[in-house]
């Protein structure tokens, strides 16, 4: 178990690759903190609760705490929660995210465009200033923030979705550099195109499905990136298709 001792608090993690991440870490030996919102705003199922009931079904620690990552309330909140029971943070993967398909831009109202952006990148900002200090105390820790291809590659359509991703992989990259002397490791991990429940209900995705990896076949990224300091594997935008070949 190469996480064992660990506490990981994953986002975003009542489906999708968050979930996967979660059970895999949980199977890891990890102490998991499952986050997500009570209720999803796209009507996907899948709850905080369920990922948790799962992760302790096979034999692990996992703790459900619904908190929306955009309510700098509710961060603080989760992070005292999870503080009063284990007393420490060790890991935090940024996955929480939520994606406009293709909408053209004047189609997307300041409303809309504000809350992508609460989620995309105030959120992380808000997970991170919180638990930052906790890992700052212990000289070590991992930051996982999930990003994607749009981060660096423009479409029509992608506007919001592309912005907000690029600005996370920026935030990341100088967070990085900042967490550096207190050897906290910063990084992003780009999962590529998956086969996953959000994907899914997106029609342009059907062109390249059979392509398409599934969220389990992340997770081992994401336990190696958990598993270091800003010593060994810092400041990277790691490609999961690249898992073993050109990284670690």
């Amino acid at each position: 178990m190469q996480m064992k001792g660990l506490v990981a608090i994953v986002t975003g993690a009542s489906r999708g690759l968050g979930y996967a991440i979660a059970r895999e870490y949980g199977k890891e030996g990890a102490r998991v903190v499952v986050t997500a919102r009570p209720q999803s705003p796209s009507g996907l199922s899948g709850t905080a609760d369920q990922t948790a009931r799962e992760i302790q079904e096979a034999g692990g620690d996992a703790l459900a705490v619904p908190c929306d990552v955009a309510d700098e309330y509710q961060v603080q909140a989760m992070v005292k929660q999870v503080m009063d029971r284990y007393g420490q943070i060790d890991v935090l993967v940024n996955n929480a995210g939520l994606m406009i398909p293709s909408e053209p831009f004047l189609d997307i109202g300041p409303e809309r465009w504000d809350e992508l952006m609460a989620v995309n990148v105030r959120g992380p900002y808000l997970t991170c200033r919180h638990v930052l200090p906790v890992m700052i105390d212990r000289r070590r820790g991992s930051i996982i923030n999930v990003g994607s291809r749009a981060a660096s590659v423009p479409r029509a359509g992608g506007t919001v979705y592309c912005s907000g991703k690029a600005a996370l992989h920026m935030f990341t990259l100088c967070l990085a550099d900042e967490a550096e002397e207190f050897n906290i490791a910063v990084n992003v991990l780009d999962p590529g195109a998956m086969k996953s429940e959000g994907s899914a209900a997106i029609p342009w995705t059907r062109h390249d499905w059979d392509q398409r990896v599934m969220p389990a076949d992340v997770a081992p990224s994401a336990v190696f990136l958990a598993l270091q300091d800003a010593k060994s594997f810092t400041r990277r935008v790691a490609l999961n298709a690249e898992f073993g070949k050109t990284w670690p």
